[in-house]
């Protein structure tokens, strides 16, 4: 009996450990899909870099860095132009996204913490994504390598 209670005991411990990692793991697409997400930083080499959203919203930039993921195509809002693009996502999670096309407006005020072609770039450079205390976590890379993770948070 005391063997069984034991047993019992680890299981309850353990299960929901399991449960929790995989929760917070990969984020399924349809986890993703149909939501406008918003750039709060990014983190990479050991820094966390916060876009300033109130900054943002102050130079006529409050949409600026979003992404939002459809059936087929990424899309999203940099600064202050428009992009889009076809994507693809396997059943490892595995995240690919082509080409990326966007308008080509000349922006007044370019925000200090990161410049349109290098979210661009990021975004572009994706190769998986994780839901984690409910933002997105896209995982990509900067100019020398480096593993970079874009936090976004959905849109209210």
């Amino acid at each position: 009996m005391k063997k069984f209670a034991g047993i019992y005991f680890c299981a309850t411990l353990i299960l929901p450990a399991i449960v929790f990692v995989s929760c917070a793991s990969s984020a399924k697409i349809k986890d993703v899909q149909g939501k406008e997400w918003i750039l709060l930083g990014i983190k990479s080499q050991g820094k966390t870099v916060t876009i300033d959203r109130k900054k943002l919203e102050a130079g006529n930039m409050g949409g600026a860095f979003t992404i939002n993921f459809e059936e087929d195509r990424v899309s999203g809002m940099g600064a202050p132009n428009r992009y889009f693009g076809p994507y693809t996502i396997d059943s490892k999670n595995v995240l690919s996204i082509g080409t990326l096309a966007s308008t080509m407006m000349a922006a007044f005020f370019e925000p200090e913490e990161l410049k349109e072609k290098e979210f661009f770039d990021y975004v572009s450079k994706a190769n998986r994504m994780k839901i984690k205390s409910g933002k997105l976590e896209l995982y990509s890379s900067n100019s020398s390598g480096a593993e970079t993770v874009l936090i976004f948070e959905p849109k209210l």
